[in-house]
């Protein structure tokens, strides 16, 4: 298991508007991703709209991805499905394939912390029979409140390698930043809170937001690993104000920005603007005030 440090993209998952997955575009990203040494890749997480992805579509993500890495970077492949079965039917049909590690995200909010435990558990030694392993991942968003304290119980269990600790709480995030040590990480995910984060101690964070806004994101990390922490705070500071100006009218619909950030993709040549349908596409007028936002932050003038 290598050591995930610095930015690790929540990968989009490209579609072309049969709903097909965009292979194309997802190689090109990839390998814009391994081009700019990004910290390793996170697979069929929930900015991928992962929950809304059928069994086939994620066999080709991960089919296409892990062929397109070839072991470059380190790769945790998700496979968080509501039905534990179909959770074990998609370990035994991609564990051929070379990547890291899996990740699980249980999305079930009304299920217990001993029953989510029971999962965990589940998951673990069905992989340890595989020869693979497992991160945990947490997020108030889609599940019970799992603090520190059960993540601590979660590492006790054979074969869980790490947890990817999503909150805004930091009280909570150095609680699972302490957990760390040679047998078991710790990444959070909040891209606001980078910074904040990094002095805690973390070696690395996911981030949705690194499909469009990798190069600010990096910058703060970078600075931060050169010593330049003043720098490397003023950094956060303009990331959070560039994150706070993103207009996401779609979000109230769909919660996540996925919408918004496939469109700002497409700006960018990255992919195609397409979206699950479980969520919906921007109107015109979204569009139009993305575009005005884009010319601002993201254009090559801009920067």
């Amino acid at each position: 298991m290598r050591i995930l440090e610095g930015v690790i993209p929540v990968l989009i998952t490209p579609l072309d508007k049969d709903q097909t997955v965009d292979e194309s575009s997802l190689r090109n990203i990839v390998n814009q991703y391994v081009d700019k040494k990004v910290g390793g890749l996170w697979v069929l997480g929930t900015g991928a709209e992962d929950m809304c992805l059928s069994m086939s579509q994620r066999l080709k993500v991960a089919e296409v991805v892990c062929n397109a890495v070839d072991g470059r970077v380190p790769v945790i492949l998700g496979c968080s499905f509501f039905s534990p079965a179909e959770s074990l039917e998609f370990i035994d049909r991609t564990k051929h394939l070379e990547f890291d590690s899996y990740h699980a995200m249980p999305y079930h909010q009304k299920v217990s912390l001993d029953n989510i435990y029971m999962w965990y558990e589940l998951l673990a030694n069905y992989l340890q029979e595989r020869g693979k392993t497992l991160w945990a991942y947490t997020s108030g968003n889609w599940a019970v409140r799992m603090g520190p304290e059960f993540v601590a119980r979660l590492k006790n269990i054979p074969n869980i390698v790490g947890v990817k600790y999503s909150s805004s709480n930091m009280v909570d995030v150095q609680g699972a930043i302490d957990l760390a040590d040679d047998e078991f990480q710790v990444i959070t995910a909040v891209v606001k809170t980078f910074y904040a984060c990094l002095a805690l101690g973390v070696k690395g964070a996911t981030s949705v937001e690194a499909s469009v806004f990798l190069d600010q994101i990096q910058n703060v990390y970078d600075l931060y690993k050169q010593g330049s922490e003043e720098e490397a705070r003023d950094a956060q500071r303009y990331l959070n104000s560039t994150l706070l100006n993103y207009p996401s009218p779609a979000a109230r619909d769909n919660f996540l920005r996925v919408a918004e950030l496939k469109y700002l993709g497409s700006r960018l040549g990255l992919c195609q603007e397409w979206v699950t349908p479980y969520y919906r596409q921007l109107t015109s007028d979204e569009k139009l005030a993305l575009d005005v936002y884009f010319e601002k932050y993201l254009s090559s003038e801009s920067k």
